[in-house]
């Protein structure tokens, strides 16, 4: 004779604690997802800026080495045969921007060397005093911002545009407004008494650059915000141009 076993089901109380497991575990794992999204963009904009060296190289050439030998300046007397060169009462960095799709930099201008508590400070809209020229040693005059050719300027780095430049080929196509301005490749010499210390004698110019972002991002309706360094993100690389 066949005896038919009752079946019983889940009890309230083996419910209510597998709906609790359940939520602990998707709760945990909800957690894990705003981290999860972050971790995408900051890998994103990592490679962007890992990209960007080429870009500055390019700039780098298209600036010519006189320029950017002078833009980033560190030592004093550095073609006076008769003494050997001195460290700089101001040094000079070299300010190169992109956008936060990266793909091309633009020279934006040169700065005087500031220390940590100017850059740290969120009221300064610049990354320091603007440099507008520089006279060589023995004569000439290096223009960092503008320049007159044949009786009319033309914008060096992007402090000197004006209105018209912004829509005027060819340097239309090196503008980029402020508020786009996301990566900051900062490039200067290697410092007095350092082993690439630069020196006259050299066929190329060796040169410290730091990629830092976010640099500058848009405050509505038309303003911009400079991100004070500590906030930002850094990828260092040595680099060099030949005469």
């Amino acid at each position: 004779m066949l005896i038919k076993r009752k079946k019983h089901g889940f009890t309230l109380l083996e419910v209510v604690i597998a709906l609790a497991v359940f939520g602990f575990l998707i709760g945990g794992l909800m957690g894990f997802l705003p981290w999860g999204v972050q971790g995408v963009g900051k890998v994103r904009e990592q490679s962007i800026a890992y990209g960007l060296v080429d870009a500055i190289e390019i700039e780098l050439e298209r600036m010519g080495f006189s320029l950017v030998e002078s833009s980033t300046k560190r030592l004093e007397g550095m073609y006076n045969p008769a003494d050997p060169p001195i460290e700089a009462s101001e040094k000079f960095s070299l300010l190169l921007v992109s956008t936060k799709e990266g793909g091309s930099v633009s020279f934006e201008q040169v700065v005087k060397e500031q220390d940590q508590s100017y850059l740290n400070n969120p009221e300064n809209k610049q990354e320091g005093e603007n440099v507008d020229d520089l006279k060589k040693d023995f004569g000439g005059l290096i223009n960092f911002n503008s320049t007159t050719l044949g009786g009319s300027t033309e914008p060096v780095s992007l402090f000197g545009f004006n209105e018209q430049d912004v829509t005027r080929a060819p340097f239309s196509h090196r503008w980029i407004p402020e508020s786009d301005r996301y990566f900051l490749i900062k490039i200067t010499q290697f410092p007095f008494g350092h082993r690439h210390q630069h020196h006259v004698s050299n066929g190329y110019l060796a040169l410290e650059v730091d990629i830092q972002w976010p640099y500058k991002v848009p405050v509505p309706p038309d303003d911009f915000r400079r991100v004070p360094e500590r906030f930002r993100s850094h990828f260092r690389l040595p680099i060099a141009i030949s005469r």
